[in-house]
C-alpha cells in the first residue's frame, strides 16, 4: 500500500488558507494589540480577555480612546486604571442644600415638600401659625436625610429628565464624602440614588464617568467597607452601562445583582429574604469557631463550587414585626413591585431559580402566581423555612404591640395565606423542582422562652423533596461551607440545572 507523506509546512500553508475563509469566533475576537482590546471593550464584546490584555500594558495612552461604556466596564472590574483616567473634580467645600435641591424642578409636589422640610418653626404664642408650622425645626443633617429619601423615592421611579442637572452629580459625591465617616445611613443613601439616576439617561452616566466618583466607585467594587457599598458601586455600573445601552437591561432600586459570571449566564438564582431580613444581612454565614464571617456565601461560594454560569439576584424589601406609624406594604403590593423590577432586570429571558428564606418564599409564590410568564422560565423553588401554614410565634405579636401586617399574615389561621398556599398548590406542578428546609431546633423569642418558629407541619409543602436540619430558623439561611443545609442548596441546585438540560434537549 503506497504512503503519502505531506511536509508539515504544506499542512501549515493549507490551514491558514482554511483559517483565512472560515475563521472561527475565537479567531475573530483574538486580542493581538491595544487596539484590538480597546475595540472589544467599546463594544462590550469578550470584556473580561480584553480587560486582562490592558492591565498588563505599559503606556496608558489607550485609555484616552475609551468610550464611557468601556470606562464603565473597567469600573466594573475594579480596575486600578481608573485612577489614571482623567476625571472633574466634585469638591465643594460647603454642602448648600436647598439651593442644589432647589435646581431640580420635579411638580409641585417636590415644590411643597421642600417648603415643608425647609420651614421655620412658630413660636407657640403667635395665633395666626397653623399647627403643621407649629414644631421644632429639624437638624440641617435631618433635612438633607428627608430631601435625599424623597430625592430617591422621586429617581426610583421614570421622571422627566430635563428636570434634573446634571449638577445632581457632583452634589451626591459631596453628600457621600461628608457623611461617608459620620452617617453611613445617608453615604448609602447617596449612592442609591446615583444608582437610579446614572440609569435613568446617558447624560447622567457620562458626568460620573468623567467625575470623582469614577475611581471611588471602582475602588469599592472590590473594597467598598461593607457588603452594601460593593453591590451599589456594581449597581452604579451595571446602570450606566444600561443607559449606554451597552447592556439591555437596568437593576431598579430594589434589585441586586450578587454575582455575574464573565460568560454569558445560562441561569438566574433569585434570592429573597424573609421578615425582618435584607440582602446585606439575610445571607451571611453563621459566626464559626474562630468567628469568620463570609459577608455573602452565594456570592462567595457558589460559583466556586457550581461549574455553570450562573447569575445572582437580591431582592430587598422593608419589613416590620410591630406597627407604630406610617404605610405597609402588603404582599400584593411587594409582588406587583417586584414583578415590574424583575422584568427590567432581565429575569425571565433564560431559566429562574427560586432561593427563599421564611417568609420570602410566600412573596415568592405570590410573584409566580401573580405571573404566568416568569413561572413558565421558573424551574425550581428551594423554600427554607417558609410558613405556608403560617407560625406559632406570629401570634405573641398581639400580646405586646401592634403587629404589622406581615405578622398578620404569618398567624396559623390567617385567610389570606391560606388563599396563596391554595392557590400556588393549583399551578406548583408547572415548576419541575421544589424542596422544602425544616428547622429542628428551637430559637430565643422572648426572655427565656423558646420555640419552633415554623413547625413541620407548616414549612413543608406538599410537593417535593424535604429534608429536616438541625438549626435554628435564622441560622437555616446562614450556613458554613461544610454544614448540611449548604448540602441541601447545592444538591437543589445540580437538579435545577439537570431538569433544564432536559428541557433544552426536547
Amino acid at each position: 500500500m503506497a504512503r503519502y507523506i505531506i511536509p508539515s509546512v504544506t499542512i501549515s500553508a493549507l490551514y491558514g488558507v482554511y483559517k483565512s475563509f472560515w475563521p472561527d469566533s475565537n479567531d475573530r475576537n483574538k486580542i493581538l494589540s491595544v487596539e484590538d482590546a480597546v475595540k472589544l471593550l467599546n463594544v462590550n464584546a469578550n470584556t473580561s480577555e480584553a480587560l486582562r490584555y490592558i492591565q498588563h500594558t505599559e503606556s496608558k495612552e489607550f485609555l484616552k480612546t475609551l468610550n464611557p461604556a468601556a470606562i464603565a466596564l473597567l469600573a466594573r472590574s475594579g480596575s486600578e486604571l481608573c485612577m489614571k483616567i482623567p476625571i472633574k473634580s466634585c469638591v465643594d467645600q460647603k454642602i448648600d442644600v436647598t439651593e442644589a435641591l432647589s435646581k431640580f424642578n420635579l411638580g409641585d409636589k417636590w415644590n411643597s415638600s421642600i417648603e415643608w422640610i425647609n420651614r421655620v418653626a412658630c413660636p407657640e404664642e403667635d395665633l395666626s401659625c397653623s399647627d403643621e408650622w407649629l414644631v421644632r425645626l429639624p437638624s440641617q443633617i435631618e433635612r438633607l436625610r428627608r430631601m435625599l429619601q424623597l430625592l430617591f423615592l422621586t429617581t426610583e421611579k421614570s421622571f422627566d429628565v430635563s428636570a434634573i442637572d446634571v449638577d445632581v452629580i457632583p452634589f451626591l459625591f459631596n453628600v457621600y464624602a461628608e457623611f461617608c465617616q459620620s452617617n453611613v445611613d445617608i453615604a448609602v443613601l447617596a449612592i442609591k440614588i446615583l444608582s437610579n439616576i446614572v440609569g435613568a439617561d446617558e447624560k447622567y452616566a457620562k458626568s460620573m464617568l468623567a467625575s470623582e466618583w469614577l475611581p471611588l466607585i471602582s475602588t469599592m467594587v472590590m473594597n467598598g467597607r461593607s457588603l452594601m457599598e460593593r453591590l451599589l458601586s456594581h449597581k452604579v455600573c451595571q446602570n450606566a452601562l444600561s443607559s449606554l445601552k451597552s447592556i439591555n437591561y437596568r437593576l431598579s432600586s430594589d434589585v441586586y445583582e450578587m454575582h455575574l459570571p464573565d460568560e454569558e449566564p445560562e441561569f438566574d438564582i433569585v434570592l429573597i429574604h424573609g421578615l425582618r431580613g435584607s440582602v446585606a444581612y439575610t445571607w451571611r454565614q453563621k459566626d464559626s469557631d474562630e468567628n469568620l464571617l463570609s459577608s455573602c456565601w452565594p456570592k462567595d461560594w457558589l460559583p466556586l463550587d457550581i461549574k455553570r454560569p450562573f447569575r445572582i439576584i437580591g431582592l430587598e424589601y422593608p419589613s416590620y414585626i410591630f406597627h407604630f406609624t406610617g404605610t405597609q406594604q402588603s404582599l400584593q403590593s411587594r409582588s406587583e413591585r417586584f414583578k415590574d423590577q424583575l422584568e427590567i432586570a432581565g429575569i425571565g429571558k433564560r431559566p429562574v431559580l427560586f432561593i427563599c428564606h421564611s417568609m420570602g418564599g410566600l412573596l415568592a409564590k405570590k410573584l409566580l402566581i401573580d405571573s404566568p410568564d416568569l413561572r413558565k422560565s421558573t424551574i425550581g423553588v428551594l423554600f427554607i423555612a417558609t410558613p405556608h401554614k403560617g407560625s406559632p410565634v406570629a401570634n405573641w405579636g398581639y400580646s405586646v404591640f401592634q403587629p404589622t401586617e406581615d405578622v398578620v399574615m404569618l398567624s396559623e389561621s390567617n385567610v389570606k395565606n391560606k388563599k396563596l398556599n391554595e392557590d400556588f398548590s393549583a399551578v406548583s406542578k408547572e415548576i419541575p423542582v421544589i424542596v422544602s428546609m425544616v428547622e429542628t431546633l428551637e430559637s430565643n423569642i422572648i426572655a427565656n422562652a423558646k420555640s419552633i418558629v415554623v413547625p413541620n407541619k407548616s414549612a413543608v409543602f406538599e410537593q417535593g423533596a424535604v429534608y429536616h436540619i438541625a438549626d435554628v430558623h435564622l441560622n437555616l439561611c446562614k450556613p458554613t461551607r461544610d454544614s448540611a443545609s449548604y448540602g441541601v442548596i447545592i444538591n437543589f441546585l445540580l437538579d435545577c440545572f439537570r431538569e433544564s438540560d432536559k428541557k433544552r434537549k426536547v
